[in-house]
């Protein structure tokens, strides 16, 4: 086993511990979608505790895939978040700025980040699960894209406004499974952009988010409580501020 597949089992390995540890005081268990989401399920699926308890309360996924996932496992998992919101959720994460007191995070290499925000956003407490290789001092450290999810209609003029700022962006394309563009669960399309040398991310994101047509992003901060991360022979638990979680949630 490779020094990062050890470290992403491990840091599922002690994420399930912890979502198992939460079970018996939870009723609603938001899901994320990825590799590493996948490891901390088939980590729970092995303890038969666990499986009986989830097989007890109300699931709620971020993607198709993860729906899929769970019906394989004899779960009725929903897409639809309840309007009393989320007990717990889970997800991975593809960069993570622990330095950042919000740890800032990108997401969005599936195609479910809109998703994912939508159960973050709505869910009481949140749980991101990375290895050590997604850990960057600063956001765009490895170069991977900030995805953006755009309107189908507007995906032209969301690339000359990327453009006009500078940055470099080009639509999702070649994804393995069917040809032509990257296609989300809600229908939209999905730009690659790389807006990292810009000084001002967070004002960048604010004049994205303006844009008619973008229907959200890849940036997510404030949003997370708890990072656990893997590494070869560790795992360590980063608490993180939290900022952004629907009002309403009591």
């Amino acid at each position: 086993m490779s020094a990062q597949s050890q470290a992403k089992q491990n840091a599922a390995r002690r994420a399930a511990e912890i979502i198992s540890d939460q079970l018996q005081r939870i009723n609603s268990l938001g899901i994320g979608t990825g590799s590493t989401v996948r490891l901390v399920l088939e980590h729970l699926m092995s303890s038969s505790y666990a499986r009986r308890l989830l097989g007890e309360k109300s699931l709620y996924v971020s993607s198709l895939d993860t729906f899929y996932v769970l019906r394989d496992y004899g779960f009725e998992p929903q897409l639809v978040v309840p309007r009393t919101g989320l007990d717990l959720y889970f997800d991975g994460a593809d960069e993570v700025v622990i330095a950042s007191r919000y740890c800032d995070v990108v997401k969005g290499r599936g195609a479910a980040l809109t998703r994912e925000k939508i159960l973050a956003y709505n869910s009481r407490k949140v749980v991101l699960v990375v290895d050590e290789t997604k850990l960057a001092k600063k956001l765009g450290e490895h170069n991977k894209p900030l995805p953006i999810e755009v309107v189908p209609a507007a995906a032209d003029a969301v690339l000359a406004f990327l453009y006009s700022q500078g940055v470099k962006a080009s639509l999702r394309m070649g994804c393995k499974c069917r040809d032509g563009p990257a296609i989300t669960d809600n229908y939209g399309l999905i730009v690659d952009a790389w807006p990292w040398s810009l000084e001002d991310i967070r004002g960048f994101i604010e004049r994205l988010e303006r844009v008619p047509g973008v229907i959200d992003h890849g940036f997510f901060s404030g949003f997370v409580d708890k990072v656990v991360v893997g590494y070869q022979d560790r795992v360590s638990v980063f608490e993180c501020l939290r900022t952004e979680k629907n009002p309403a949630l009591a």
